[in-house]
């Protein structure tokens, strides 16, 4: 079985909302148009694009996928924020349940039992912050801010900062964390070392959202990083990560546990962040991208809930007989991309038209000339 899927933008405050429309040609809605997501999880079900009182659980006989796969713009930073391992929300999902937590109050941390490492890739230029920068950057950071004609009141936080990294980076997130009620100050002196520094450019620009947030200094303890249009980036459970800006496809394990911990409004539980987030240091790697065959890449990760493709066909390159093996969420992002199977059945995809392909097809083929990302599940 082939069929087109589709949903609706949520319209989260981050969102876009040009992006979606201009790249991907899908109908503005007035609103941001932050994520557009594919998948089974009950926050926002795909559905069938012909008959919509079909969800795509309907079409997998109510067998949920083990990934979900998105759409994400951002015109403005996202939380910074980390997920659980299988682990840690398994119990921290029963915990909550014990103690009666609605499922859709603003406190609850565990929507659902599930871990949730992600891979996001450019379709745009795509800014993230992602993990933790070595402790000796941050204490050489330190040290510079207490130097620089700073104000007096950031001069002797950095020098108190100082101390408890020297204790260890646990200390220094959490100090910063628990100091949210007092850091207006701190936050618009972080903003104005711009003039001196441009690293601090980041500051200046994370405090005109969200001044006072400790996070317009946490972000300057993580990795800065940029992608180009078809780079991705692999984020493994207890990552602090936050993107900034940027077009991308997403894919995921299928849950929507998060775990903020600035650039936000939202709850943050610092307890629980801390328990969850890991503090070494990170070096950045984008992700390994093998080619299978000519117009067919795999990307490369540890992940045990999906694998995603790249198929680009392109005139006479025919991508045939690609045996998937299991159930596939297929989303066309540039020209059209025609999907057949070994049952005889055949649709053609725009760019941001999105298809689900059941397993029973044992063989699929792509034609066309444009790009597509195949997302298949691991059951």
């Amino acid at each position: 079985m082939i069929r087109k899927i589709t949903n609706q933008a949520m319209p989260y405050a981050w969102g876009s909302r040009t992006l979606i429309s201009e790249h991907l040609a899908i109908e503005a809605t007035g609103q941001p148009m932050a994520e557009i997501w594919f998948g089974t999880h009950p926050s926002s079900m795909a559905k069938d694009s012909k008959d919509q009182s079909k969800t795509l659980l309907d079409l997998r006989d109510g067998q949920p996928l083990s990934f979900l796969l998105k759409i994400l713009a951002a015109d403005s930073p996202l939380s910074i924020q980390a997920h659980p391992n299988i682990e840690q929300a398994v119990e921290g999902f029963n915990r909550e349940n014990q103690a009666g937590i609605s499922l859709t109050a603003a406190h609850r941390n565990y929507k659902d039992a599930g871990h949730k490492p992600e891979m996001i890739v450019a379709l745009s230029e795509f800014e993230a912050l992602c993990g933790f920068r070595t402790e000796e950057y941050i204490r050489e950071l330190l040290e510079d801010i207490q130097s620089y004609p700073a104000a007096e009141d950031l001069k002797a936080a950095a020098a108190h900062w100082h101390e408890l990294l020297n204790e260890s980076l646990r200390a220094l997130f959490s100090h910063l964390l628990n100091s949210r009620a007092n850091f207006g100050v701190l936050s618009v002196a972080l903003a104005a070392l711009a003039d001196f520094d441009s690293r601090f450019e980041l500051c200046m620009r994370l405090n005109a959202i969200y001044p006072g947030d400790p996070g317009v200094f946490i972000a300057m303890m993580m990795n800065h990083v940029h992608l180009q249009p078809g780079q991705a980036l692999y984020l493994p459970a207890g990552n602090i990560h936050a993107y900034l800006s940027g077009l991308g496809v997403e894919i995921m394990a299928a849950s929507d546990n998060v775990l903020r911990g600035g650039l936000t409004t939202k709850h943050i539980d610092v307890v629980e962040l801390e328990r969850v987030v890991q503090f070494d240091s990170f070096a950045v790697e984008f992700v390994k991208q093998t080619e299978i065959a000519a117009g067919l890449v795999e990307f490369q990760t540890e992940a045990q809930d999906f694998i995603l493709y790249r198929v680009e066909p392109s005139g006479q390159r025919v991508l045939a007989d690609l045996q998937l093996g299991e159930d596939a969420v297929i989303l066309c992002t540039a020209g059209e991309v025609a999907v057949s199977n070994s049952l005889g059945e055949r649709l053609v995809l725009q760019r941001g038209e999105a298809a689900f392909s059941s397993r029973e097809a044992r063989l699929t083929t792509f034609a066309g000339s444009g790009t597509a990302f195949v997302a298949i599940g691991k059951d």
